[in-house]
């Protein structure tokens, strides 16, 4: 095996994605929010190392299409009340990554990952309850009401890198 530039373009995207999806995920935890700059920061390091890594541009508009899609479906979710506005960029942004290969992997280990984190959350919201809320840190007081909302860029985050050997740029690793 040689290390020619796809190669290590394909290395430094896996590097930066999961670093990226793993930020959101914290920030998700401690503060419930995704902000646009990360969202719009992971879309754009997509675009910055597609052609590098070694897609052509059939796959390339086929990412884009899909994260398009994806982006649509999630604010349509976010529309109706079921999802938060930045899981819902944050979802486009990882499709954008994953593109039309790694969608059903990414959207089943998603959907595990969500509802471990949601039974996670049950049992130690009604634990804290009996037992109190922990003085700190903040973000855990926070995150242990039984009103808070679910970070679900958690789940996205472990979904997303759970997918990525899925996708068509993985295997130039």
């Amino acid at each position: 095996m040689t290390l020619g530039p796809d190669t290590l373009a394909a290395g430094a995207g896996l590097v930066a994605f999961s670093g990226a999806m793993i930020w959101a995920a914290i920030g998700d935890v401690r503060t419930f929010l995704i902000t646009n700059k990360l969202n719009m920061l992971i879309a754009a390091g997509f675009l910055a190392f597609a052609l590098p890594m070694g897609l052509g541009l059939n796959d390339l508009a086929a990412h884009i299409g899909v994260g398009l899609l994806t982006t649509l479906i999630a604010l349509a979710m976010f529309l109706v009340g079921v999802y938060g506005g930045g899981d819902a960029k944050l979802t486009g942004a990882a499709a954008l990554w994953l593109g039309p290969a790694a969608m059903m992997p990414f959207i089943l280990y998603t959907a595990i990952a969500g509802g471990v984190l949601v039974i996670t959350l049950i049992v130690s919201r009604q634990l804290a309850r009996h037992f109190g809320l922990p003085r700190n840190p903040r973000w855990a007081r926070r995150l242990l009401r039984k009103s808070a909302a679910v970070p679900y860029g958690v789940a996205l985050g472990i979904g997303a890198i759970l997918a990525t050997p899925y996708t068509l740029w993985f295997p130039n690793i």
